[in-house]
């Protein structure tokens, strides 16, 4: 399910982020910038990389291993996310990009959210600001 806004679409599908948002649910590790590892299954990712990741087992740049049951990565602290071996990285990405394609189609169908200029009278005048 998608629930991002437009701009994060747009930041997606014009990147390789679609590739990690592709891996929701999978299990990878993600290697920080400050040396330290964190494996997990992926729940999410959003256009800035920032990556939320469940049961986890987190290791530090020293060595020591630690189990958490949520970590949220910030997409600057990310320096390297390892696909797994089984994931088509091509088809993955074709996927992702349906999905982001197939949400745009149905907003631009009448299936998105509405603007309410048509429930006023026409003596009403009505701004719709979008950003």
């Amino acid at each position: 399910t998608f629930t991002h806004s437009i701009r994060e679409r747009t930041i997606a599908e014009n990147s390789m982020v679609v590739l990690l948002q592709g891996l929701q649910g999978e299990v990878t590790t993600v290697d920080l910038r400050n040396e330290s590892t964190a494996r997990g299954r992926v729940v999410s990712v959003d256009a800035f990389m920032n990556i939320r990741l469940a049961d986890v087992l987190y290791q530090d740049r020293r060595g020591q291993l630690t189990r958490l049951q949520d970590l949220f990565v910030t997409g600057r602290n990310v320096r390297y996310v390892h696909i797994p071996d089984h994931v088509d990285i091509m088809k993955t990405i074709q996927n992702q990009l349906s999905k982001i394609h197939r949400v745009r189609n149905f907003a631009s169908e009448g299936g998105g959210r509405k603007e309410f200029s048509t429930c006023f009278p026409s003596s009403v005048h009505l701004k719709v600001y979008t950003s």
